[in-house]
C-alpha cells in the first residue's frame, strides 16, 4: 500500500468532507461547497462571539474568560484552513511528494522505519482527535448546568430577546454547536498531518544515515577476478550519489512542506498564545470538578497537544540532521577512493546547515519555541490576574 494511504488515507478523508481538501474532478463544484463550508461553519462563530465581546459595555475579566478563549482558537480558523482551499493543488504535491521512488525503503530495516512512521501518526491522530471530539462534547453540555438558559458560548445574535425564543435557541445552539464541530475535526486532522510529515522527513534521514552506514556491505562482485577494488569504489561512489540525491530531495521536501504550511502553523502559534492564557484564567475561577472544569482542562490539553506536535517533531527533524555528520564519520571512509571521499565532504559540509522548519519565517518549530509560547501565556496570564 502507498504511504500516504496507508498513513494519512483518514486524514484526508475528513479535510474533503470538510471542504479543505479538493479532489482532481469538478474543482469548481468542490470550490463552491468549500466556501459555503467556510463562510457556514467556519466564520460565523467567531465573528459573532468577537461582536458580543466589543458590544459589552460593561465588559470584566469573567466574561472574557468565559468566552474569549474559544472566540480566539475559532477566529484562528479563519486564516488557518485558507491555504487549504486555495492552495489545494500545491498541498496534494507537497504530500505526495512522499511517494517519490527516492523515499521508498530498500532493506528491512529502512522498511521497519517507514512501518514505525506509519503506526505513530496513525496513533497521535487517533488520540488528538478523540481528546478534540471529547472537549467538544463537554463543551457543548455546559448549558445544561447552568441555572438560566444560556448557550455554550456567548455570541451576538440578531434577534430580541434569543434565548427565551426556543425555536431561535435550538437553531442557535445546532449551529454553534455544529460550528465548533466542524473546527475541532478539522483542526484535528490538520495538525497530526502537518506533524506527520515533518516526522516522515526526520525518518527519511534515519533512513539516510543507514545507508551511509552500509555503502561498502552487500556489493555483489561476481566472478570476476580482475579489477574487483576498482569495481567496490565504483559501487560505493555511485551509493554516495544516490545518498547525496536522497538528501538533497528531502531538503526539498522540507522546503515545500514550510511553504505550504508555513501560515497555518503560524496562525496557531500566534492564537495559541491568547488561547492558552485565557484558558488558564478560566481554569483558575471555575469550581474544580465540575463540568466546565473538565470541559476547560480538556480544551486547555488539546492546545497543548496541538502545539506540542508541531514543535516536537521540528526539534526531532533537527536532531536527526545534526547526528548526520556522525554516520559519515562512522563508515569506513578511511577504505575509499579520493573522489568518494570528497563526496563525502560535500555532504558533511551541507548536513552542517541546520535543518529548521518555521513558522511565517519568524518561529523555529522547535521545544524552545514550545517553553517561549508557554512563558508567554503565563506572563499574559499574570496581567490578566492583576484586574481580576
Amino acid at each position: 500500500m502507498k504511504i500516504v494511504l496507508k498513513t494519512f488515507k483518514f486524514h484526508l478523508t475528513v479535510l474533503r468532507l470538510v471542504g479543505m481538501y479538493p479532489p482532481t474532478q469538478h474543482k469548481t463544484l468542490y470550490k463552491i461547497f468549500a466556501y459555503f463550508m467556510y463562510f457556514f461553519f467556519i466564520v460565523p462563530v467567531p465573528v459573532c462571539g468577537g461582536m458580543h465581546l466589543f458590544q459589552q459595555q460593561d465588559l470584566n475579566i469573567n466574561e472574557i474568560a468565559n468566552n474569549a478563549f474559544l472566540v480566539c482558537e475559532l477566529g484562528c480558523f479563519i486564516v488557518k484552513m485558507l491555504p487549504f482551499m486555495n492552495n489545494g493543488d500545491e498541498i496534494r504535491r507537497c504530500i505526495y511528494t512522499m511517494e517519490c521512488p527516492i523515499f521508498s525503503a530498500c532493506s528491512e530495516k529502512q522498511a521497519a522505519v517507514i512501518h514505525e512512521f506509519s503506526r505513530i501518526s496513525k496513533r497521535i491522530y487517533k488520540v488528538y482527535v478523540s481528546l478534540c471530539m471529547i472537549s467538544v462534547a463537554f463543551w457543548a453540555i455546559k448549558p445544561m448546568f447552568f441555572e438560566e438558559t444560556r448557550l455554550p458560548l456567548d455570541i451576538w445574535l440578531p434577534y430580541t430577546d434569543p434565548l427565551r425564543n426556543t425555536k431561535i435557541y435550538v437553531v442557535s445552539y445546532i449551529m454553534l454547536v455544529l460550528g465548533c464541530f466542524n473546527g475541532a475535526i478539522s483542526s484535528g486532522v490538520v495538525d497530526p498531518l502537518i506533524a506527520g510529515l515533518a516526522h516522515f522527513a526526520s525518518c527519511q534521514i534515519k533512513i539516510l544515515k543507514e545507508d551511509l552506514l552500509s555503502l561498502d556491505k552487500n556489493i555483489e562482485l561476481g566472478d570476476i577476478e580482475l579489477n574487483q577494488e576498482q569495481i567496490k569504489l565504483f559501487v560505493i561512489y555511485n551509493r554516495i550519489k544516490k545518498c547525496v540525491e536522497h538528501y538533497d530531495a528531502v531538503l526539498n521536501f522540507v522546503q515545500h512542506l514550510e511553504g505550504t504550511f508555513s501560515l497555518v502553523v503560524f496562525s496557531q502559534f500566534f492564537a495559541s498564545v491568547l488561547v492558552i492564557c485565557i484558558s488558564c484564567l478560566e481554569l483558575s475561577m471555575v469550581q474544580p470538578f465540575t463540568v466546565p472544569f473538565y470541559a476547560i482542562t480538556l480544551f486547555l490539553s488539546c492546545m497543548l497537544t496541538e502545539v506540542f506536535l508541531y514543535c516536537y517533531y521540528g526539534t526531532i527533524l533537527f536532531e536527526e540532521n545534526n547526528t548526520l555528520n556522525d554516520a559519515i564519520y562512522m563508515c569506513p571512509w578511511y577504505n575509499f577512493d579520493t573522489k568518494s571521499k570528497k563526496a563525502l565532504i560535500i555532504l558533511m559540509e551541507r548536513s552542517k546547515r541546520p535543518i529548521i522548519i518555521t513558522a511565517g519565517k519568524i518561529l523555529d518549530l522547535s521545544l524552545v519555541t514550545f517553553s517561549t509560547i508557554i512563558r508567554r501565556a503565563y506572563s499574559l496570564l499574570a496581567v490578566l490576574k492583576n484586574f481580576q
